[in-house]
């Protein structure tokens, strides 16, 4: 439970609610990409820890975890995908955008 909440919380950490990209602030757009790619692997470490703390049980359609564990692992094979964000990301950094 306090691996789940440190995710959680890893995730909401970065600034990126005080400047939208539409701010016209330099880093915004880094910013946005950065939280993308902490809230979806946060979302994975989350479900992934709570499917393995409920057991079989997780996956009754009684539960809705079943269906946010799917959610979280879409995220990451939707457009930009994690490796896309991962990339983007090393490229700003480094200056290298071309």
């Amino acid at each position: 439970m306090a691996e789940m909440e440190r995710a959680h919380r890893q995730s909401r950490a970065l600034p990126v609610t005080r400047w939208a990209p539409s701010s016209g602030h330099g880093d915004a757009p880094l910013l946005v990409l950065q939280a993308r790619l902490a809230s979806l692997e946060a979302a994975v470490d989350v479900t992934d820890r709570a499917l393995k703390a409920c057991g079989g049980a997780a996956f009754s359609k009684h539960l809705p975890l079943e269906r946010v564990f799917r959610d979280a692992r879409a995220g990451w094979v939707m457009a930009p995908t994690v490796d896309h964000l991962q990339d983007f990301i090393g490229r700003a950094l480094t200056g290298s955008l071309v």
